[in-house]
C-alpha cells in the first residue's frame, strides 16, 4: 500500500481525534454513555475509503433503545476478541485482543460500555499509530534510516 503525504496528515488528525475521544470517554459519567458511543460511530464506522462496514442505522436504532452495550459489541464486530470485569463501585474494566492476540488494549469506565468502548479506541488508536510509524519508515531515504 503506498502512500502519500495527505494520508499521514489524515491518520494523525485522526489519531489526534481519538487520543480526545478517548480522555473525554475517560472521563465520562454513566450518563454520557449512549452519547459517547454515538461519537464513537461517527469516528469509526468508516473504513479508510469512506464507506461504513456496519449498519449505522441499526446501531443508532440499538442506542435509541438504551441497548449501548450491543450498539458497542456491533461497532466492534464479531471477530474482536474481549474481556470485562466489574469491581467496586461499579468501575469496570475492558481488555481488547489486538494484533492477532499478541497486543491488550486496556481501559476503565464507569460501565461495561464505556470500558469496552475505550479499550476498542484504543486498540483502533494504537494500530493507526503502528501503520503510521511504519509507513513513515519506509517513505524517508535510506540515509537516514542509515544515519
Amino acid at each position: 500500500m503506498t502512500s502519500t503525504p495527505d494520508t499521514h496528515i489524515g491518520e494523525r488528525a485522526r489519531a489526534r481525534r481519538l487520543r480526545t475521544f478517548l480522555n473525554d470517554c475517560a472521563g465520562s459519567g454513566a450518563a454520557e454513555e449512549i452519547g459517547r458511543v454515538r461519537e464513537a460511530v461517527q469516528e469509526l464506522a468508516l473504513d479508510v475509503t469512506g464507506k461504513s462496514f456496519l449498519d449505522v442505522d441499526a446501531v443508532h436504532a440499538m442506542l435509541d433503545s438504551g441497548a449501548a452495550m450491543s450498539a458497542v459489541l456491533e461497532l466492534m464486530g464479531s471477530d474482536i476478541r474481549f474481556m470485562l470485569s466489574r469491581g467496586a463501585h461499579d468501575s469496570c474494566l475492558a481488555s481488547v485482543l489486538t494484533n492477532e492476540g499478541t497486543e491488550e488494549s486496556l481501559a476503565e469506565g464507569p460501565t461495561l460500555a464505556l470500558a469496552l468502548l475505550g479499550a476498542h479506541v484504543a486498540a483502533v488508536l494504537a494500530r493507526i499509530e503502528r501503520g503510521t510509524q511504519l509507513t513513515e519508515a519506509h517513505s524517508s531515504g535510506t540515509s537516514l534510516r542509515l544515519h
